[in-house]
């Protein structure tokens, strides 16, 4: 960019703008930079702008919009949603909820992610599949499997989607979107970030993320910020699943935080629990 901005045009990007930006994106001159620099520096004391992280020449803009909760007339009732290994008797969805599934590579997200689908069609959700790996062909082989439904009478939309899914996001209550899965290949501190991108864009409806992590990790790449807005979490490992954050438990006497379940997927799609939940110090033989 060799031109400069007029002031109040430049003012009217940066209110446009979705995050952070830094000065020398909008000039390699070093003299035009400083210009913008001075402009950013008015806006910071508009109001406008904040300095970001103490980064040179880094700005964000401020978010001073509010949305009222209207708590009075909020209808406290969980949503109807299936959930792989019972967790629906376990832990409450609300409107607007996320659900993680973190895992190692092979661990079964994908398999838990078109069986969410299998059995949520008959519930009136508009579900949404993201889809990051596998192309059209290899997701019918995949449904194919799957007894007593066509391919053709599965109710559901398959993207090709692999970043940015804030920006794609299907809003509403009645709206089910599933990320299989949300790819970053460094900078792992933005995990966080994108997750509450997403949840900011929901109104109403609910995000299943799936998440890699490492194996003997609780958590996805990303580490704890991956948990900030999250109402469920849980980790895959081969042939385990634990319940890593849950915020709103079905029974009050049953907390699920931290419970674990042994389970073996048949064929690539048939989820088969060994037994019933349980904390790891508790674990018994399974010839118990």
């Amino acid at each position: 960019m060799s031109t400069v901005f007029p002031e109040p045009l430049f003012e009217y990007w940066v209110g446009l703008s979705p995050g952070a930006f830094s000065v020398n994106d909008l000039s390699n001159q070093i003299d035009i930079r400083q210009i913008y620099v001075d402009m950013c520096e008015k806006l910071v004391f508009k109001g406008v702008l904040d300095r970001y992280k103490d980064r040179r020449g880094w700005y964000i803009p401020k978010q001073a919009e509010l949305i009222e909760l209207d708590f009075k007339k909020a209808e406290v009732k969980p949503v109807d949603i299936w959930l792989p290994f019972n967790l629906s008797d376990l832990v409450e969805i609300h409107p607007g909820n996320i659900i993680i599934f973190s895992g190692i590579p092979n661990s079964g997200k994908s398999a838990m992610f078109y069986n969410i689908i299998y059995e949520n069609q008959e519930k009136g959700w508009d579900i949404h599949l993201f889809n990051s790996e596998s192309g059209a062909s290899e997701l019918k082989k995949r449904l194919n499997k799957f007894p007593h439904r066509a391919i053709e009478d599965w109710n559901f939309k398959a993207w090709q989607r692999s970043e940015r899914f804030a920006d794609v996001i299907k809003q509403g209550e009645n709206s089910l979107n599933v990320i299989d899965f949300l790819e970053v290949h460094d900078e792992f501190y933005i995990v966080g970030k994108r997750i509450k991108e997403i949840h900011d864009r929901l109104n109403g409806a609910i995000a299943i993320i799936g998440l890699q992590k490492n194996p003997g990790r609780d958590t996805g790449l990303g580490g704890y910020r991956m948990l900030e807005v999250t109402r469920l979490a849980v980790a895959l490992e081969s042939g385990t699943v634990k319940i890593v954050k849950a915020k709103n438990f079905k029974r009050p006497d049953i907390n699920p935080n931290g419970l674990v379940k042994d389970f073996n997927i048949i064929d690539g799609y048939q989820i088969i629990d060994r037994h019933g939940w349980y904390r790891q110090k508790d674990k018994k033989d399974d010839t118990d």
